[in-house]
């Protein structure tokens, strides 16, 4: 019997058409809606992708109403802007098309025992993460202005060490862009408190061994360029990236009872520059320009920049027209969502 060659066109070709059979099998199979038990291949669940998120979140603050209207009458929940503007901060970070989070980080509003329970709740049924927190007495840096009466609570959000960052924003805020990547501002890496002798005092709490602290400069106008600038040395604590740190807490409170430590006009603002100024042991860092802008202007938000800081629910005329007008659109965008998702309540 004479043997068949290997290398011969029939034999060739059957080892081809069996390569193609097992190919389209193969294909077959992937492609099926179900598995060789007759039961639907799962898809990862909501769950599952979220154990994969980094622990971040947005965080802002809302303090009791100060608005000042008849004591006598009930309170209106449209008449306290920082109210109406959290919620419309929430829709944009959660909601909206084109700014909402597409990794599900959370968004979480941080209360006080004043804070109305109504409030609360709609807030909560908005999507948000409401917690309450004790609130903390001025000592000797006692406001001037009664809306501040609560700002030096805004330190208890370093107390939220369930998180790894948080991108705190003050209530007052336009956001326009998506903001997910700024947690992975370089920026925000952690950074080693430095041990210089000469910003070592006794009468302060030891500084924890490491620390994150990212902001922008104040621009102190409207008038600046774009990029704005960053070499200036005081920050805006309006936005801001940092990790929780019950031990910089700690250090937060003991300078806070020191009186006169650090000028006290801009509140936790003030004593939050003090602990982590330029020359000191925790110096913050620049964040990019891009993710925020204080004192903004149409141009900052023409030239790219993500969210824009200012009360854009009062009548202030100093403010951006374009961006007021802008804000007043998500409002009304955000209360139209709210009403369709809930049967027009």
């Amino acid at each position: 019997m004479s043997k068949i060659s290997t290398s011969s066109p029939k034999v060739l070709g059957f080892f081809a058409l069996l390569f193609l059979a097992s190919c389209l099998l193969t294909l077959s199979l992937r492609s099926s809606p179900s598995t060789s038990y007759g039961h639907q291949r799962p898809h990862p669940s909501l769950h599952d992708r979220k154990k994969n998120l980094p622990n971040v979140a947005f965080v802002t603050f809302l303090g009791a109403f100060t608005g000042g209207i008849d004591p006598n009458k009930p309170e209106d929940d449209n008449d306290d802007g920082y109210y109406v503007s959290t919620r419309v901060l929430g829709y944009q970070l959660m909601h909206s098309p084109t700014a909402g989070t597409n990794a599900s980080i959370p968004f979480v509003v941080v209360v006080t025992d004043e804070t109305h329970p109504r409030k609360r709740a709609r807030l909560e049924k908005d999507g948000a993460i409401v917690i309450e927190v004790s609130r903390i007495s001025p000592g000797w840096a006692i406001p001037g202005d009664p809306r501040w009466k609560d700002m030096m609570t805004k330190l208890r959000l370093f107390e939220l060490v369930q998180y790894s960052k948080i991108c705190y924003i003050d209530s007052d805020h336009l956001v326009t862009d998506r903001l997910d990547g700024i947690f992975y501002d370089e920026a925000t890496i952690t950074q080693h408190t430095l041990q210089d002798t000469v910003n070592q005092h006794e009468d302060e709490a030891q500084m924890p061994r490491t620390y994150m602290m990212a902001a922008h400069t104040d621009y102190w106008g409207y008038n600046h360029p774009y990029p704005p600038p960053t070499e200036g040395t005081y920050m805006n604590f309006g936005f801001a990236v940092f990790t929780p740190s019950v031990e910089l807490f700690k250090y937060y409170l003991s300078v806070l009872a020191v009186p006169g430590r650090f000028d006290m006009g801009m509140q936790e603002q003030s004593l939050i520059n003090y602990a982590h100024r330029r020359e000191g042991d925790m110096p913050w860092k620049p964040l990019w320009h891009g993710w925020n802008v204080n004192w903004p202007t149409e141009k900052d938000w023409r030239a790219g920049a993500k969210s824009f800081h200012a009360k854009y629910w009062d009548t202030d005329p100093s403010h951006d027209k374009v961006l007021k007008g802008i804000w007043r659109e998500q409002r009304a965008e955000m209360e139209g969502f709210y009403r369709g998702r809930d049967g027009g309540k």
